[in-house]
């Protein structure tokens, strides 16, 4: 007895079928006119019927002998999903011959379904229950109808006087006799009950038993029992199914395919992050406990924590999963933001600097931080409420949590943050707000100097180009201390007949008229003043009642104290000239 089933699970049936969603699969039948105009008169029963069609003479004999032909003459009805002789040769010499009546009987009822089961019937994708026991999936794709993902349907709707027979080119095997599957093979090895449970409860059995190649990361009982207290119990169908899916990759991938780090999309397209070093890591933390091992339809993966998605998780748990944060997630820990960045009362946007962006950093900055210039610095990163890639216009300045505004662009040729950091990924979308990826460190104003401060602002680009082109930046990258009155692109545009007007001699003489060899924050002015500038001649300063300032009686200061290692920069609406021009 042993030896028959050695001999079918050999020769289990695989599902070939590749999907492109998990729940919805493609599944029709070749429904063919043509195939039903030689089909029997409908007063023959289904055994009679199979009798006198020339392509089922192999399963009218097989039914005497497993004794099925009292049940499937008798009233029904019966849909009978019915291999044909081909389908029957197919099998490994002696199969037939090999099995007890009682054998053969459970493998032809695994064909047979209770009521009438027609081809128009027949959604995208159905199981069915057969009165072995055990069910079948069955999925109509473009007029073709398969049978747990291989046996197709050449004939449908033939019909009987006690049901309807399809004919297939396969014969189906029950459990006990096919190749394990993912499903079977989980419920053999016992420590997925769990597991197996949740894809029943979600509907996703049958996918996993007759559908793939699919890679499962499988968790143990004791990941599911680890889970937060009432996590798994809280959770709607829906939501445990996309957890379930999350833990599946189409195609086969032992581990032995795997590189020391990759990002793979699961079946709901959102990524799952592997490593292999030494040992298997998936999103950090969980760990593959056991490796490969193969089914007929794939290769399970056991792990030792259940995979979340983003959205149950934190911005926290998010950096964490993907190995590219390492550098972030350690310094989130140092400056002792964890708790911050973890609660689930907060609505938050982290423009998330990778690994590679940290290593561009100056050598020995990040080291020589303190914990306080380390918060500082990260919490410039973070806006207080949820901003998604949607959301952007062509510019904004949101305040960070530090109080310093970030300067964002979004266009046709991306979206940068404060002049030059791309954001590479958008919209990581986790329960407490939302993660944007970005290729470089964001430092505030106190770790820049004065051009540095100025070429972040997307408003002082017209300054930033004619520094540049009178070949000032050097000089005010210099040790200073500097003032910069910084005039905005509105202030360049409104000026620009002056400035044509000028040579390059007097251009710079221009900017250099903006700047003063001291550093004078807004508190340091005073009405009447009067400040040297580097050009040499003097800018005067008024403050009005309501300490609004303006510079030479008409250039108002419309931004203050953008304080940095070298000096300040306070923004302006007009261009100054100096007063000899005049």
């Amino acid at each position: 007895m042993d030896s028959v089933n050695d001999t079918f699970k050999k020769f289990g049936l695989k599902t070939m079928l590749m999907l492109s969603a998990f729940i919805v699969f493609g599944l029709t039948g070749c429904v063919d006119d043509d195939d039903n105009v030689n089909a029997p008169p409908t007063s023959l029963n289904i055994v009679t019927l199979a009798e006198t069609n020339d392509q089922l003479s192999i399963l009218a004999s097989a039914i005497f002998d497993a004794d099925l032909g009292g049940t499937l003459q008798g009233t029904g009805p019966f849909t009978v999903f019915a291999p044909n002789n081909t389908a029957f040769n197919n099998l490994p010499d002696g199969t037939l011959d090999n099995l007890s009546s009682e054998q053969l009987a459970q493998i032809l009822s695994f064909h047979v379904v209770e009521g009438e089961i027609t081809a128009s019937d027949l959604s995208a994708s159905q199981t069915v229950e057969t009165i072995q026991g055990e069910e079948l999936l069955v999925t109509v794709d473009g007029g073709t109808v398969t049978v747990n993902g291989s046996a197709v349907v050449g004939t449908p709707d033939v019909e009987a006087s006690n049901g309807i027979i399809h004919i297939i080119d396969e014969v189906l095997l029950p459990q006990e006799f096919r190749e394990p599957n993912i499903i079977d093979q989980a419920e053999e090895l016992g420590n997925f009950t769990t597991l197996t449970s949740a894809i029943e409860q979600t509907g996703l059995t049958s996918t996993l038993q007759y559908l793939g190649p699919f890679t499962v990361f499988a968790p143990t009982d004791a990941a599911f029992n680890n889970l937060p207290a009432g996590l798994l119990n809280g959770l709607s169908d829906e939501e445990l199914a996309e957890i379930l899916q999350y833990h599946v990759l189409n195609g086969t991938v032992l581990s032995t395919d795997l590189m020391a780090e990759q990002a793979v999309p699961s079946l709901t397209q959102e990524e799952l992050f592997i490593t292999a070093n030494g040992g298997v890591t998936v999103n950090g933390s969980s760990s593959v406990a056991t490796a490969d091992v193969e089914v007929s339809n794939g290769v399970i993966h056991a792990v030792d924590q259940v995979l979340l998605p983003d959205a149950y998780g934190t911005i926290v748990d998010a950096a964490s999963k993907r190995y590219f944060f390492s550098t972030l997630v350690s310094a989130v820990a140092d400056a002792g933001l964890v708790d911050a960045l973890s609660s689930t009362d907060a609505n938050l946007t982290v423009f998330a600097p990778t690994d590679e962006a940290f290593a561009n950093l100056p050598d020995g900055l990040l080291g020589s931080l303190t914990n306080e210039q380390l918060s500082s610095i990260l919490q410039y990163h973070v806006l207080g409420s949820e901003v998604f890639a949607g959301d952007l216009s062509s510019e904004q300045s949101p305040e960070s949590l530090t109080g310093e505004d970030l300067f964002i662009t979004a266009g046709s040729e991306g979206a940068f943050v404060n002049g030059s950091t791309e954001i590479i990924t958008t919209d990581v979308d986790v329960n407490n707000g939302v993660i944007h990826a970005i290729d470089g460190v964001l430092l505030p104003n106190v770790f820049l100097d004065i051009v540095q401060i100025a070429q972040k602002d997307y408003n002082l680009t017209s300054l930033v180009t004619a520094l540049s082109d009178a070949g000032l930046v050097n000089t005010l990258k210099g040790d200073g201390p500097f003032t910069v009155f910084a005039p905005t692109n509105q202030a360049f545009e409104d000026a620009s007949a002056v400035i044509e007007s000028l040579s390059a001699q007097q251009v710079e003489d221009v900017l250099l008229y903006h700047a003063a060899a001291v550093e004078a924050l807004s508190g340091d002015l005073s009405d009447g003043q009067t400040i040297q500038t580097v050009q040499g001649e003097d800018i005067t300063v008024s403050i009005d009642g309501q300490g609004n300032v303006t510079l030479n009686g008409s250039v108002n200061v419309i931004e203050v104290d953008r304080q940095g290692t070298n000096g300040v920069v306070h923004v302006i609406d007009g261009v100054l000239v100096p007063p000899s021009f005049n």
